[in-house]
């Protein structure tokens, strides 16, 4: 064997002993019955290797929690801590977990700390964009994409989130009302108010007059009149419509 035989045999060998001890860690780390300190030493092993594969092999470990809750989270935030410090090799495997995690809050935490205000509102509406208003069994990723554009105020947010005041889940419809009110962009009154003509949700209902009343947008012509019929079965009122279409509470 000649020594560039050996060197690159050598090569390969540590290659496949790197894939065999990441795959062993990734099944330690994915393990709820494992002792918590080698599950442990394996998220460490994972976070100081670094690479696209590890952070993909370490990702999973947010979809199931461990006992006691203590240890739970601080193992989370141990790979919380270390994936947002390294941008350049985790960035894309975050980006992947979140479309297909089960438990989504870590991932749009870990997004919000490694992008800009823009890029991350990109994001979202992008994952959004992939999301449609019939039922769901578990609606959390659409839910909390929602919830998280509601402290990032920029123009692309409004027309994508109205239109899960369609949504068939009132959960999803409340959430997607407080992020348009948060945006504090005039033009979502008009698909606010169409809502409150229509909606049944009673906490869905007095968020939307309780906003327009702060806001003080108007209310267009061609909903008055059932929103002047849902305000007095309103238990946060009573509540005025002036003729210019501004709701107001009565004191």
């Amino acid at each position: 064997m000649g020594l560039l035989d050996f060197i690159f045999k050598g090569k390969q060998g540590g290659a496949e002993a790197q894939e065999r001890a990441l795959a062993k860690h990734a099944e330690r780390v994915l393990d709820k019955r494992a002792m918590s300190p080698d599950r442990f030493a394996s998220i460490e092993y994972l976070c100081k290797l670094g690479t696209e594969e590890a952070w993909r092999a370490i990702l999973p470990r947010y979809n199931f929690t461990v006992d006691p809750s203590i240890t739970d989270r601080e193992e989370k935030q141990y790979i919380f801590d270390n994936i947002t410090e390294a941008t350049e090799t985790a960035l894309d495997p975050v980006k992947e977990f979140l479309r297909k995690a089960n438990a989504v809050n870590w991932p749009i935490k870990m997004l919000k700390a490694m992008l800009s205000n823009e890029d991350f509102v990109t994001e979202l509406l992008d994952v959004l964009k992939n999301e449609d208003t019939s039922y769901q069994k578990n609606p959390e990723r659409k839910n909390q994409s929602i919830i998280a554009l509601e402290d990032a105020r920029d123009p692309r947010v409004p027309p994508v989130i109205a239109g899960f005041l369609e949504d068939v889940s009132e959960d999803t419809r409340f959430h997607a009302v407080r992020t348009l009110l948060a945006q504090d962009d005039p033009s979502s009154a008009a698909p606010l108010a169409a809502l409150l003509a229509r909606e049944d949700s009673m906490r869905i209902r007095t968020t939307i007059v309780d906003g327009l009343v702060e806001k003080k947008w108007p209310v267009a012509e061609e909903h008055r009149e059932k929103i002047g019929a849902v305000l007095p079965r309103l238990p946060n009122g009573p509540f005025t419509l002036g003729a210019d279409g501004i709701l107001a509470r009565l004191r």
